[in-house]
């Protein structure tokens, strides 16, 4: 019985971390750190979150959400850079709008956009305001949703990877510009997520404690 019960928690750990074939997965980025020199955002980290969801759209289309959710006064997105399975070609991508603050701009390119010399993105949100309109900046508790289609099937493994180096403090899983910082939102850095253990490290290492626990008997 004690190992079933065992045996039940390792299935049940593989399942939290999406490890079965065909099922709908998230991967969710939160952007928690300040990498240029520059002040921190006054909010909470993480400051904004991307989620990543291939439910939508069918085996070639991942939804992206992104959110300004600790952001706070005057504080806005101007650049947001994601990176792209680098085994596939991003300008084959096709980036939509779906809901929420649209982006005057998406471009994309093989390791085409550089966050402050510090890493090479292949996904940019081009969010810069309209001249003197703050209401058109990406800001605080807003949403800006997109759907991105491949030319063959991906799912949001196909945004899991870091940037090539720029030469600068690292690289990461995604990067962003932020605007309107400090005294009189006149400061601006760029930011990205803490390093984390992959998920599939985790698992791992939970399978091989199973294991040891079991030769030890």
């Amino acid at each position: 019985m004690r190992l079933a019960a065992e045996l039940a928690v390792a299935v049940i750990a593989l399942g939290l971390f999406g490890v079965g074939e065909g099922s709908a997965a998230t991967l969710t980025i939160g952007l928690d750190t300040e990498f240029s020199g520059a002040d921190d955002p006054a909010g909470t980290s993480p400051w904004i979150t991307a989620t990543f969801d291939d439910s939508f759209g069918g085996a070639n289309t991942v939804r992206l959400t992104m959110s300004a959710n600790n952001l706070v006064d005057v504080e806005f997105i101007d650049d947001w850079l994601f990176n792209f399975d680098p085994s596939l070609d991003p300008t084959m991508l096709s980036i939509s709008y779906v809901s929420g603050q649209s982006a005057n701009n998406v471009n994309t390119g093989v390791n085409a956009y550089q966050a402050d010399g510090d890493g090479k993105f292949d996904i940019e949100f081009d969010f810069p305001p309209p001249p003197g309109s703050f209401p058109g900046k990406f800001t605080t508790g807003e949403l800006s949703v997109y759907d991105i289609t491949y030319i063959a099937a991906i799912d949001v493994s196909s945004f899991d990877f870091q940037s090539v180096e720029g030469g600068g403090n690292g690289t990461f899983s995604s990067a962003a510009h932020i605007l309107g910082i400090g005294p009189g939102a006149s400061g601006g850095g760029w930011i990205g997520p803490i390093p984390e253990p992959a998920s599939g490290l985790l698992v791992g290492a939970g399978l091989i404690v199973l294991g040891m626990r079991r030769r030890g008997r």
